[in-house]
């Protein structure tokens, strides 16, 4: 009984100390997700912020969800992305702040899905 409790924990003991030790959590990982929009976003809007994209993904959350549900924006190409949120912006009521932050969002998910 002993050896089958010595062996048991020592086949324990290996099992865990083989497991892999590095956990990203969601949150790393949208934070990673988010910095790669932004590189690519700075691309095509120069000195955009990371507050811009996190308005941006607030508006595309609140405004744009609550009617139409999570849409595929790399569906779209920019400039029907830009179509889009120009007709859009008006019947949501947004601010041309919240507008523009929208846009360079829709720009970083498009240029980091690919």
């Amino acid at each position: 009984m002993k050896k089958i409790f010595i062996i048991a924990t020592v086949l324990i003991s290996i099992t865990v100390a083989c497991k892999s030790k590095k956990v990203v959590s969601k949150t790393e990982s949208k934070e990673a997700s988010m910095d790669s929009q932004l590189t690519a976003v700075n691309a095509r809007f120069p000195n955009t912020t990371m507050e811009e994209l996190k308005k941006g993904h607030s508006v595309y959350t609140g405004a744009c969800t609550k009617c139409h549900g999570t849409k595929d924006v790399t569906a779209y190409t920019e400039p029907r992305l830009l179509e889009i949120v120009d007709v859009m912006a008006k019947k949501a009521q947004i601010t041309e702040e919240e507008k523009l932050a929208l846009i360079k969002f829709a720009v970083g998910v498009r240029a980091t899905s690919k």
